[in-house]
């Protein structure tokens, strides 16, 4: 068997520039802290080492140490991340790769002078995700020949555009995309941003794989580069294989007999082997080493290893964990994948905040591919729940959930990573705005359930139908005239409040709202206020219910008669005039009439002629009836006494001067 392996196979320079960089700071300044913007590569045997050296790896300049260096990985980073890192006062060390650096430059000039910019590649890669950072307007991005033109470009397609590629962009797709635009009329700057070295990359795997009889790919099985080179290389040969390591590829034969067969009976005479940009030498080598030694490779095939096959549940240590993607070590040769959707249901989940490096997880095998094992918490909490969802169906159980997500036609509760999506109409006994319900907690039913289409339907109207039900049941048993009871004011009206008792209505009449007068409700209070009551009336058979804020101990008459005794002289302000006489308030809730008789000794047509609203005068008590709440006051008998007063010691001063 002959092993051929591609020549630029392994590190591009932009990844071999960046680890150099970042190995040579460590061994410079041993002991001091440095981390990596993102990982340094898409290689988990790297990127530990690193850590073991001192490396740690950073997702948002919020993580970086004031001081701290902040090595720049080859992908780059916006121009918005920079300025951010700056004033975090880091030392910044750009090891980003040239090429992209020159993207960066076009997209900064460009976008400057007024042109759109359309980018070609993955959008969730972080490369054209720094790309994006450059540009001061919106981007397009287009991830293959398939996709259509973006509509902007379609509904202007004379404004100039400039156009760039992803570094690692397949160089046939890119052509196709071109020409693409070139049938129609856009007005296209066309920039080949594409790497000269991946270009040859590729092109060397390809014609490679079109020369052996089994190919196989190196790298990480989250790296957007190697799977670029797996998918061209497959096109060519049929029997390509994309794996991490020689520990990987045993894996993959193990699992794929047919092809081992291939091995052993001799139809396979020639081996190509390519590899990703982040791929270390050695991995190259061992992989090398092991097609060569066949013998012993077989002897390691062989080995007793779990078998795994999809709706197995195995535990798995998390070795590394991004924004979108966790990777578990389940015990096998490969590690496995679960993406952010297979982790939770609820799309809000961040899960660098969940999940840590080292954790351990319980996990479902959803698929088991030829070179990948993909792995699930959410299917297996689903079905783990599920049993639970049919009980409380059939039985009627009311949970609880917090409303995550809500639209016009209804509301979606993640229970036990399980949607349940309640319309509109059953969120509430009145009409709701579903957006009001985010992120609280809510009880409801299950209605219907359709397990093989994912779906379940919940209702909380009847819920909450059962609840006031309830409570107004025990609120009727409380009922009777003169109780006190604590209600919430539901609605107001210009004569009156309606009052929740917890299940039941009452009405609060304006005159019974307070024991001074109220021309208005709004006046003293607003709905959601909560109020203390007495019963003035209950109706059983109609359940009308008449209330009071008006509660005795509170009235402002109880002992009046002992602070405004008749003869006093007190102090009160003028509150209204009648044709009759002026009202004076001696306390709130409290007041007096002073006769127009009673104003002053000289005849007064007008009481306005004499006081003024919101004077304070002093008075005389001169009559008090508790039991019809009236008091008499006089002005004019406090004005005679202070006369009489004045003319006493007039006379008194008098005597005095003629004695001396």
């Amino acid at each position: 068997m002959k092993i051929r392996v591609a020549e630029t196979a392994g590190f591009c320079f932009g990844v071999r520039n960046a680890l150099g960089i970042t190995e040579k700071e460590l061994a410079e300044h041993p002991g001091e802290p440095l981390c990596t913007y993102g990982p340094l590569i898409h290689n988990q045997d790297v990127i530990k080492t690193l850590e073991e050296k001192g490396a740690r790896v950073i997702r948002s300049p919020q993580e970086a140490r004031p001081g701290e260096r902040v090595v720049i990985r080859a992908h780059g980073i916006g121009k918005g991340v920079y300025e951010e890192l700056r004033q975090r006062g880091v030392v910044l060390i750009d090891a980003t790769c040239p090429f992209v650096k020159k993207i960066h430059r076009i997209v900064e000039e460009h976008s400057a002078a007024g042109e759109a910019i359309l980018i070609l590649g993955n959008p969730e890669h972080p490369e054209v995700q720094g790309i994006v950072g450059w540009s001061s307007r919106p981007c397009m991005i287009m991830e293959g020949p398939d996709d259509p033109i973006p509509e902007y470009l379609q509904d202007h397609p004379a404004d100039r555009c400039c156009l760039v590629a992803q570094t690692t962009f397949h160089q046939e797709n890119f052509q196709k995309i071109v020409e693409k635009f070139s049938k129609q009329e856009y007005n296209l700057c066309v920039c080949p941003t594409i790497c000269s070295a991946t270009a040859e990359h590729q092109q060397e795997a390809v014609t490679l794989a079109g020369e052996v009889d089994f190919m196989i790919v190196l790298g990480g099985m989250h790296s957007s580069n190697t799977r670029k080179l797996y998918d061209i290389c497959r096109e060519r040969c049929p029997h390509t294989c994309h794996v991490e390591n020689a520990a990987g590829l045993l894996e993959f034969l193990r699992k794929n007999e047919p092809i081992w067969e291939l091995f052993t009976s001799g139809k396979f005479q020639h081996v190509g082997i390519t590899a990703g940009a982040s791929t270390p030498n050695y991995i190259i080598q061992e992989v090398v080493q092991a097609m060569s030694e066949m013998n012993t490779f077989e002897e390691m095939l062989n080995e007793s290893f779990k078998g795994v096959h999809s709706g197995d549940i195995v535990k798995g240590t998390v070795v590394s964990v991004t924004d979108n993607e966790i990777v578990l070590n389940i015990g096998y040769k490969s590690d496995a994948l679960m993406n952010k959707e297979e982790y939770s249901a609820d799309p809000s989940v961040v899960l660098t905040e969940e999940v840590k490096v080292d954790d351990e997880l319980e996990v479902m095998v959803a698929k088991v591919g030829d070179s990948d094992i993909l792995v699930s918490r959410k299917r297996l909490l689903q079905n783990q729940a599920y049993k639970e969802l049919e009980e409380a169906l059939e039985n009627r159980t009311v949970l609880t959930g917090k409303v995550a997500e809500a639209f016009e036609n209804g509301a979606v509760i993640f229970y036990q990573n399980n949607r349940v999506f309640i319309p509109a109409s059953l969120l509430d006994i009145h009409k709701i705005d579903p957006k009001s319900l985010l992120g609280e907690e809510v009880s409801f039913r299950i209605i219907r359930m359709q397990k093989k289409r994912g779906r379940i339907m919940g209702d909380r109207r009847s819920v909450m139908f059962d609840e006031r039900n309830a409570k107004r049941e025990e609120t009727l048993k409380k009922l009777e005239v003169g109780a006190r009871m604590t209600g919430t004011v539901k609605n107001l009206t210009n004569y009156c409040a309606f009052v929740d008792l917890g299940g039941i209505d009452g009405m609060l009449h304006v005159t019974e709202m307070s024991w001074s007068p109220v021309r208005n409700p709004n006046q003293v209070l607003k709905v959601g206020d909560t109020v203390q009551v007495m019963v003035k009336a209950f109706d059983p058979e109609t359940r009308r219910i008449s209330l009071s804020a008006k509660l005795p101990e509170n009235n402002p008459w109880n002992n009046v008669d002992e602070k405004y005794p008749v003869g006093s002289v007190v102090e009160g302000k003028v509150v209204r005039f009648a044709d009759f006489g002026a009202f004076v308030s001696l306390e709130r809730g409290v007041d007096g009439l002073i006769h127009i008789s009673q104003l002053s000794n000289k005849f007064v047509k007008n009481p306005a002629d004499i006081l003024e609203l919101g004077q304070v005068v002093k008075v005389k008590v001169i009559d008090l009836n508790m039991e019809q709440k009236r008091i008499s006051l006089s002005l004019r008998d406090v004005k005679d006494e202070e006369e009489e007063v004045q003319e006493t010691e007039l006379v008194e001063d008098d005597s005095q001067q003629e004695e001396e």
